[in-house]
């Protein structure tokens, strides 16, 4: 408006020239036109001074409140509190000293333990993946210090991170993501903590809720790295708990055996719960015959032929693992307070090969029991049994349980060494829990009872501490606990002194009576057992 202050809608410059404006944008055309620099059509911010009296210091200021030294104390001692107690966790968890892993391979390419590392690399906004780290953490430290109120304090968190990835579940963008699968996989680890026991009905929900939760996301979702570490590292679990319920897991489709692994590289491990993934739907088969009114004695000679060649394969795993990566058979110890039924241990050079093992005894084992019981039923109609000629043994030698229970229990003393963390025993909760079982149906007492000690002082000494601390003997003194030092010379300040003499112990500091001399973990750098099992005759890619 011409002659009114204040109302012109020019530019700046052509207001300052007190020219006529065209307001055309970005560059009005007088500007372009007299070739200036046009200001456009911001207006500069104007000041004005004035006295503060009451009423503008009341429309302008707002009140102070000074914060409360309570609430920021605890959530200063909240975070010092996680950050300790993560800290404390992967002593406690982990193994470490001569039972890490060296192998580059592995660790870059396949580390099925990896997954709880993976925690520190992702994003903790999620406030399940949060509470459900901050919960295992405190729980492993409230364990190894027995203290009441870190026991109180991880509970807590617990039920808070159930409720929080309870709502995660609902919502449709969080359900899918890798925060929700690794809460829930940290819930079930620490379930496991809390009640080592693989028919737990906590924990196998916790196991087959991960399962459904992978079997949503879909197998492509697990091509990338993170993603496909958590893949791995739920494979195990979830064959556990399929060959507890007896059916058919969706590990076994293809399209999981393949899409996973079009960007990673699969270890020998991988190829062994390759195989292994069929035998819960071989269980699920023979359980449906078992109902069946009548005998069906081609569809079990059918389903036998396929453990046949399922027990071959993973014979022929077995057979074409590298030198370096087989066990060495060494004596017992001495300070084993229960009386141990076999005469040599199985002693390992990481963590990582004891584990393969342990899972290839409990799948042969589990195996052998249901060809078992189908030879049986065959027997029992009076059909003649045809020996698997592909195999070229016959099939009592090569469905015989009982050297497989036999390794799973030589395996335990390594599994339940310091070194070992809690990781350990629970690698040997399910095997050994498989073994018992035989044992108990062929009625060995001494094998079931041996197991049934030996795991209740490891369980004492590593998962219960709290209650195994009003049990055992008064503390021991400074200086006998100084004496009490791991097989690499270390002192450990995570389990309780007086219950270290529960499983034997190898000084492996002395190369001169190691079991293990000359399979120093040092060689395995850059190296994968499957390279060997693939020059044996492998088929698999």
């Amino acid at each position: 408006m011409v002659g009114v202050p204040g109302k012109s809608k020019g530019c700046n410059t052509c207001r300052r020239r007190k020219k006529g404006c065209d307001q055309r944008r970005p560059i009005c055309g007088q500007c372009e036109f007299s070739g200036y620099h046009c200001g456009g059509y911001n207006r500069d911010r104007s000041f004005v001074i004035h006295p503060a009296t009451n009423a503008v210091r009341r429309a302008v200021f707002l009140p102070y409140v000074a914060p409360n030294p309570l609430s920021l104390l605890q959530s200063l001692n909240r975070n010092a509190l996680d950050s300790q107690c993560r800290g404390l966790f992967w002593q406690y968890y982990m193994p470490r000293g001569d039972c890490m892993c060296r192998d580059q391979f592995i660790l870059q390419y396949g580390h099925p333990m990896n997954w709880a590392e993976l925690v520190r690399s992702l994003p903790h906004e999620d406030t399940s993946l949060s509470d459900a780290f901050s919960a295992l953490s405190i729980s492993g430290a409230a364990r190894g210090n027995n203290d009441t109120r870190l026991i109180n304090e991880s509970t807590r968190l617990y039920g808070k991170a159930l409720k929080e990835l309870q709502l995660a579940l609902y919502d449709p963008a969080k359900m899918r993501s890798d925060q929700t699968l690794m809460a829930c996989m940290l819930l079930g680890l620490y379930e496991m903590l809390q009640e080592p026991s693989p028919t737990s009905p906590r924990w196998l929900a916790h196991a087959q809720g991960a399962a459904r939760l992978i079997q949503l996301r879909g197998p492509a979702l697990h091509r990338e790295w993170d993603a496909h570490h958590s893949f791995l590292a739920s494979r195990v679990p979830t064959l556990y708990a399929a060959i507890l319920s007896r059916q058919a897991t969706y590990l076994a489709q293809q399209s999981w055996l393949t899409v996973p692994w079009e960007k990673q590289l699969r270890t020998y491990f991988d190829r062994l719960v390759d195989a292994a993934v069929h035998i819960p739907g071989h269980l699920e088969t023979l359980d449906l015959l078992q109902d069946s009114p009548t005998t069906n004695t081609s569809r079990l000679l059918h389903l036998l032929k396929e453990c046949a060649a399922l027990q071959t394969q993973l014979n022929k795993w077995r057979d074409g693992t590298k030198p370096s990566a087989v066990p060495v058979a060494v004596k017992h110890g001495a300070f084993d307070p229960h009386l141990y039924p076999f005469d040599t241990d199985l002693w390992f050079a990481n963590h990582l090969f004891a584990h393969a093992r342990l899972f290839y005894c409990t799948c042969s084992l589990t195996l052998a029991e249901a060809a078992l019981e189908i030879i049986r039923l065959l027997t029992t109609a009076q059909e003649s049994l045809v020996v698997d000629k592909t195999a070229n043994k016959s099939l009592s030698t090569l469905f015989d349980p009982e050297p497989h229970a036999r390794d799973i229990c030589r395996i335990v003393s390594y599994c339940t060494q310091r070194d070992m963390g809690a990781l350990g025993p629970i690698l040997v909760e399910f095997p050994t829990t498989v073994a018992r079982q035989y044992y108990q149906r062929i009625k060995r007492t001494e094998a079931t009872q041996w197991l049934d000690s030996t795991l209740a002082d490891v369980r004492a000494r590593v998962l219960y501490a709290h209650e195994s601390m009003s049990k055992s003997s008064p503390t021991s003194t400074n200086s006998q606990a100084g004496n009490c030092e791991n097989p690499v010379g270390e002192k450990s300040d995570i389990f309780p002194r007086d219950e270290l003499k529960a499983a034997p112990r190898l000084n492996l500091t002395d190369t001169a009576h190691s079991p293990l001399t000359g399979l120093s973990t040092g060689i395995f750098v850059r190296e994968d057992p499957s390279i060997y099992y693939q020059v044996v005759g492998s088929d698999n890619t």
